[in-house]
């Protein structure tokens, strides 16, 4: 309880009466908005589902993603001979793998692979890592981005016209190649590599837009308001120009989260991904073999990278259409 409070119980109940009002109207702005923009509520709603799994995926994930689950062979023989074991091989081992388990059993909610890992282990576990890797490398494209085309925007000049060659090289490049090629130079792709290679795939994207805003911006009668009183340069992109394109950035930011884990999901899908994380793209290749007889590996995974991107991608769309005001009220 503060001191106003205390010294004062008809202040507090005054606080505690804004506290509920403002409270109450941030609730009904949100069902506005929500009613509004019904598509962008839904990818919301995913967007928070999605982050729940990956906060809380070491509590509902019941097994390790890597466990092999295996039960006695009945048929196991151990004085069988060299012989015998090549006529039945079945007969050779102990233990034999719970492989291809079908889906809503008690043990294995949605059932095994082919090396008789539980699936919702492996997806619980490839959610953590989306999310890790599309906000990571959605946060450094757009740290990197924004410095570089707050200065390139604001400076202009020969500076801007060498940043934006450069970007020019950078997205001649098609975008899968460009990170195959990055990916492939890596002794052994991790997780933090990764996301360093998919950030700066999004670097130029981040660039271009930022820089966009900022030639805006720089042009206001508040930045020459600024100029005349003295400030310096770093002064003004600082605290007058770089508030002012915060919410292109913010866009950027939401927006690209469901490319990057698109863009991982193709790339371990190639076997490109971290070599040594399950992943959904891994999945997605790991059942395609057994795609005909045993397809809820590559179905359950796949739904998972499409539920994931729609909801990033709604979402994003939703905070552009609330910050844009030329597409608010749409």
């Amino acid at each position: 309880m503060s001191q106003i409070e205390a010294a004062n119980p008809l202040a507090a109940g005054g606080l505690q009466f804004e506290r509920r009002r403002k409270f109450r109207r941030a609730m009904r702005q949100t069902l506005l908005m929500a009613n509004r923009n019904k598509l962008g509520a839904f990818g919301v709603i995913l967007v928070i589902f999605i982050l729940g799994i990956a906060l809380f995926a070491p509590w509902i994930q019941r097994y390790d993603d890597l466990e092999q689950f295996q039960t006695a062979n009945p048929r196991f023989n151990p004085t069988a001979n060299p012989l015998d074991i090549a006529q039945d091989p079945d007969i050779g081992a102990p233990f034999t793998l719970d492989r291809w388990e079908n889906p809503l059993s008690s043990k294995h909610w949605l059932g095994t692979d082919s090396y008789g890992r539980d699936i919702y282990a492996r997806v619980i576990s490839g959610a953590r890592l989306a999310v890790i890797i599309g906000v990571g490398a959605s946060i450094f494209a757009v740290i990197t981005g924004t410095l570089v085309g707050l200065i390139s925007g604001y400076f202009a000049g020969k500076l801007d016209l060498f940043t934006q060659r450069v970007v020019d090289a950078i997205q001649a490049f098609p975008g899968l190649v460009l990170l195959m090629l990055i990916v492939s130079v890596m002794d052994q792709p991790s997780l933090f590599l990764t996301v360093l290679a998919l950030g700066f795939l999004g670097f130029a994207v981040s660039v271009r837009i930022v820089r966009s805003s900022v030639l805006t911006v720089s042009q206001s009668a508040f930045v020459e308001a600024a100029r005349s009183y003295g400030a310096g340069d770093w002064r003004i992109m600082m605290r007058h120009v770089l508030p002012n394109v915060l919410a292109s950035v913010l866009i950027v930011f939401s927006i690209s989260i469901g490319a990057y884990i698109l863009a991982e999901a193709s790339l371990s899908f190639l076997g490109l991904g971290p070599a040594d994380k399950t992943t959904w793209g891994k999945m997605v290749n790991s059942g395609r073999v057994a795609l005909d007889l045993h397809p809820w590996e590559s179905v359950i995974s796949g739904s998972a990278i499409t539920l994931a991107v729609l909801g990033f991608n709604l979402a994003g769309d939703a905070i552009r259409d609330e910050l844009d005001p030329r597409l608010r009220g749409r």
